[in-house]
């Protein structure tokens, strides 16, 4: 448990100019490790919650990548499908074009 009497004595501990010896050391790094354990505990959930939302990113990028890919093929298939009707139309308007220009031929050779 950390407490007001740990903080201060490490805050005591850690003042720029104090000379620590080896039993100060040894404390300062045993309330560092405290502090670091209690760090971790209160972070692990916040954590645990992050690693999760990051996974589910992933997943849901990934699917989003596949519709991307799906919808690309798709407009090359619908391109593809317009560039053969636009062939279509333009090979039935020559035909019609053909067919009336026949039928004035016939109309002048009567």
């Amino acid at each position: 448990m950390w407490n007001d009497q740990k903080r201060k004595r490490f805050n005591e501990l850690r003042e720029p100019d104090r000379q620590l010896g080896p039993a100060e050391r040894e404390e300062l790094d045993v309330l560092t490790k405290d502090l670091e354990k209690l760090e971790l505990d209160y972070l692990a959930p916040a954590t645990e919650r992050l690693r999760q939302e990051r996974i589910a990113t992933t997943k849901r990028s990934a699917r989003l990548e596949n519709v991307i890919q799906r919808k690309k093929a798709f407009a090359a298939r619908l391109d593809t499908i317009i560039a053969d009707a636009e062939h279509e139309r333009l090979a039935i308007e020559n035909e019609l074009a053909s067919v009336l220009a026949d039928r004035d031929v016939v109309s002048e050779d009567q």
